[in-house]
């Protein structure tokens, strides 16, 4: 009698461990099917708006699909030509802040030279001050300017008198 016991615990070990394995198969099925379900809805969802697109487009003339394109790149070629004009204004007010500065740094050296000429310390220090003041000038102009342009640049085309009023505000 304890030969049948045994045997039935082990059959029914046996069924338990089958049955484990068959409901982890029955949930990777279930896991699978939803996951499937999901992207068939997505699908349907997708067709639905395609669908629907399309019917606004057809009940549109194509005379005004096309004049609103071309309208578009016609506002496109202004705002690239606007966009030119203002990277060369702004390329100019560079240039002309460089110049500025570096005849306003020349000023400055030449008047502290003057005022110091009897002290070769003082002309030194001078020397080197001047030669680090304008080292950090042009790195920091680079990078203004650089940093300008991309901010002017990049924001919203609403005319070229705003963008260039924008250019003065940022050099000052």
């Amino acid at each position: 009698m304890s030969c049948t016991i045994e045997k039935a615990l082990a059959d029914a070990k046996a069924l338990v461990e089958r049955l484990r394995d068959h409901d982890d198969a029955a949930e990777s099925l279930i896991e699978q099917t939803t996951a499937l379900n999901k992207r068939v809805e997505a699908m349907k969802q997708y067709q639905e708006e395609i669908q629907e697109l399309n019917e606004v487009a057809r009940h549109r003339p194509r005379s005004t699909l096309v004049m609103g394109i071309q309208q578009e790149n016609r506002q496109i070629r202004e705002l690239q030509q606007e966009n030119k004009e203002l990277r060369t204004s702004l390329e100019e007010h560079q240039s002309a802040l460089e110049l500025i500065m570096s005849k306003y740094r020349e000023q400055m050296f030449r008047l502290l030279m003057a005022s110091k000429k009897d002290d070769p310390g003082i002309i030194m220090k001078l020397k080197e001050q001047h030669s680090k003041i304008d080292m950090v000038h042009r790195n920091n102009s680079e990078g203004f300017f650089l940093d300008a342009s991309r901010r002017i640049l990049e924001a919203p085309q609403h005319g070229l008198e705003r963008r260039h009023l924008e250019a003065n505000q940022n050099v000052h």
